[in-house]
């Protein structure tokens, strides 16, 4: 562990902690993680030029799209961003859609989904399947290739990419060609060894994510239905090719290696890597290690095989 990686925990555990709030603040709680997203960008990345970058709605859902090129059929990463389903936003994971743009060649459409608490299960999924449908049946007119549609997210996005992933593997009009799963959520029941092991003091606590899941899914009927716990579902034949990221010190570690041997188990493509040295919540600091800036690597030849 770096001096870098040392000095965020230090900072995450002493000054802005991911914690669980009062619903009453939540507003407050997250203007600061706004705030503390701003200062990792500050540290720990460096924004990447695309050269074209556009805000507006699908079907009330607000989306910002990057675009590098204006050559036709491109493939596009459609990017859910992470926080628990409770925080951050299209400008938090501003600099990730950027990078992921200008590496990959390819459309990048980042989505401002539904938040909890105001809007709990299944907001934030019913919305992520929305605009996948709308940029499936608008190709054309978004210069993409409806055939390369990628699916990418981080925790709480990649819970919702893997959950897209199962919607539409036997849709007649959505074609998902691949999915990248940064230290997915996976797994309802939030019981894991890494989960108990790495509790406390990497950014992200086992705390904080049954609060997360007490906000979304306040019904505990819903915990651990496979359309939010992807990992309870009964059929895992047929779907994209995976590419699964953990870090060795994320709680969530050990769920991303279960459901990376799921989709093995049932002759799916799949890539699984564990990126030593890091913790929850690295992709989006990049400069924090190079193995941290190695995901980046990894995923642009994983989606040149695949795509």
């Amino acid at each position: 562990m770096n001096w870098k990686l040392r000095f965020l925990l230090w900072f995450v555990n002493n000054v802005q902690p991911i914690r669980e709030v009062a619903i009453a603040n939540i507003e407050e709680e997250r203007k600061k993680t706004a705030m503390a997203a701003e200062l990792g960008k500050l540290l720990f990345d460096n924004k990447t030029a695309v050269r074209e970058i556009k805000n507006f709605k699908i079907e009330d859902i607000p989306v910002r799209l990057y675009r590098n090129s204006l050559q036709p059929n491109q493939k596009v990463i459609i990017y859910f961003h992470g926080g628990g389903f409770v925080f951050y936003n299209i400008d938090s994971h501003d600099y990730v859609a950027r990078r992921l743009c200008d590496m990959n060649d390819a459309t990048v459409i980042s989505v401002d989904y539904r938040l909890a608490p105001e809007h709990s299960f299944p907001a934030a999924h019913e919305d992520a399947y929305s605009v996948i449908k709308y940029v499936a049946a608008h190709a054309d007119a978004l210069n993409i290739d409806a055939s390369k549609i990628i699916l990418a997210g981080d925790s709480a996005g990649a819970n919702i990419s893997a959950c897209a992933s199962h919607h539409f593997k036997n849709h007649p009009k959505v074609h998902i060609a691949a999915q990248v799963l940064i230290y997915p959520w996976v797994d309802g029941k939030l019981s894991s060894d890494s989960i108990l092991r790495y509790k406390d003091g990497y950014l992200l606590t086992e705390k904080a994510m049954h609060w997360f899941q007490e906000v979304y899914t306040p019904n505990k009927k819903d915990r651990l239905n496979p359309e939010v716990s992807p990992i309870y579902h009964k059929e895992f034949k047929n779907l994209p090719p995976t590419f699964i990221i953990t870090a060795e010190y994320d709680p969530l570690k050990d769920d991303g290696k279960s459901y990376a041997d799921k989709l093995r188990n049932a002759n799916n493509i799949v890539l699984y890597k564990e990126y030593k040295g890091l913790i929850h919540g690295f992709f989006n600091l990049p400069k924090l290690s190079v193995n941290s800036m190695q995901s980046y690597y990894d995923i642009q030849a994983f989606l040149r095989k695949v795509v």
